[in-house]
């Protein structure tokens, strides 16, 4: 008898059905005026190809050329672009183009408005997704449809000019990585040659090149070979692995190089000027000290320029370039708020909000009757009024004056 039937419910829902319907209508309305006085916006999206390094043309070079480089490079994944257009450079870089020209001086620790919110109100919300067919898709949602397409294309320029300032591709790292190298051979060799220079004003000591054994000669340029072959051992491993075949290749040759140069070190039976052991004289000894070092960075250097050139050569044929599939345009209908979507739902959750309030006031209703249920009604109510909390703190605080 206790339990209830398809028809009690019915006859709970029919009994209420003015408290339904008036919550009901009340979040649909309410809904309705907030989708209203909300601030439309619009979504403007531009797309780019993701940039795609092509395989090297080195192998239209000389042979040795080509052992100077590698011959092919891996695809650049376009999240790296992604993370270029979310980078604060970026953000700034647009900012510099659509906010005041004092927008540092307005947002930041300290000041009324936040970075946040200055981003928000100036250039809106920008968002770039590399999608699984090659593309990248930079869209930004902001309150007027015509700034909108605007800041997503201004997107896309600052990408443009940041891959132009930055290496991106491997062969831009490298180039970037030998001009620095470079700079540094040329310091050490200008150094070493006035070290050079200055010893032979000092002393008069001069040796010619018919002075020099082969094997001091050949010594001195398998030491400056296993320099060079380091170096553009190194560049390689800033962008790929130990397992690398170019990488195992040039640690071979190296090793190859090394055993010449023990190879001559144990066939020399004359006193070894290179070596500070022997019965040369002194100034002589000194001398052959300096002019090896300056070979040594002479022939390094001129390994490092020939990388360079080579590296300069590959990012000139194979750049770095961004092709607009599709420019943003000023987009016709608002992408948000969906006030048909919100309306639905507000009146989906009112509606579900109504049938609970229903149910409890059906059980109200029935507790009031029964003596019982009634009492244990009004303590839950009354446990679950916050008055009831604050009088009992209030009689506890006045005890003591009591």
């Amino acid at each position: 008898e206790d339990e209830l039937s398809l028809l009690d419910l019915l006859s709970i829902l029919a009994s209420h059905k003015f408290l339904i319907f008036w919550i009901t209508l009340i979040f649909a309305l309410g809904s309705i005026v907030a989708s209203l006085v909300m601030t439309p916006q619009f979504r403007a999206a531009a797309r780019i190809m993701n940039p795609i390094q092509r395989p090297s043309v080195l192998g239209i070079l000389p042979q040795g050329a080509q052992e100077m480089a590698r011959f092919a490079m891996p695809e650049i994944e376009g999240n790296l672009y992604v993370g270029m257009l979310e980078s604060r450079s970026m953000r700034d870089y647009v900012l510099d183009r659509f906010a005041p020209q004092n927008w540092r001086e307005l947002a930041g620790p300290g000041k009324d408005m936040s970075m946040g919110d200055l981003v928000t109100e100036y250039i809106g919300q920008m968002s770039a997704e590399a999608t699984k067919n090659g593309m990248i898709e930079v869209s930004v949602v902001y309150t007027d449809p015509v700034l909108a397409a605007e800041i997503a294309n201004a997107y896309v320029d600052g990408l443009k000019a940041m891959t132009k300032r930055l290496s991106v591709t491997e062969a831009s790292q490298r180039r970037f990585y030998y001009e620095q190298e470079l700079g540094k051979a040329r310091v050490a060799l200008s150094r070493s040659e006035a070290n050079l220079r200055e010893f032979q004003e000092r002393t008069g000591v001069y040796m010619g090149q018919a002075q020099l054994s082969a094997n001091i000669q050949n010594r001195i340029n398998l030491r400056a070979r296993i320099a060079g072959k380091q170096i553009q051992l190194k560049s390689l491993l800033t962008y790929t692995t130990p397992q690398n075949p170019e990488v195992m290749k040039l640690q071979s040759e190296i090793d190859a190089l090394r055993e010449e140069v023990q190879q001559l070190e144990q066939v020399t039976s004359t006193p070894d000027p290179l070596n500070p052991e022997g019965g040369m004289p002194a100034a002589t000894f000194e001398y052959l000290q300096r002019y090896r070092e300056w070979k040594f960075h002479e022939a390094v250097y001129e390994t490092l320029l020939k990388l360079y050139e080579t590296a300069r050569l590959e990012e000139a044929i194979n750049p770095v370039v961004i092709q607009i599939v599709d420019e943003a345009q000023p987009p016709e209908q608002r992408f948000k708020p969906k006030r048909k979507l919100m309306v639905v739902l507000a009146t989906m959750l009112g509606f579900f909000i109504a049938l609970f309030a229903a149910f409890l006031a059906e059980f109200a209703r029935r507790a009031s009757k029964d003596p019982e249920e009634k009492k244990k009604f009004d303590m839950v109510r009354e446990a679950a009024n916050p008055m009831t909390y604050i009088r009992h703190i209030f009689r506890i605080r006045q005890k003591p004056e009591a």
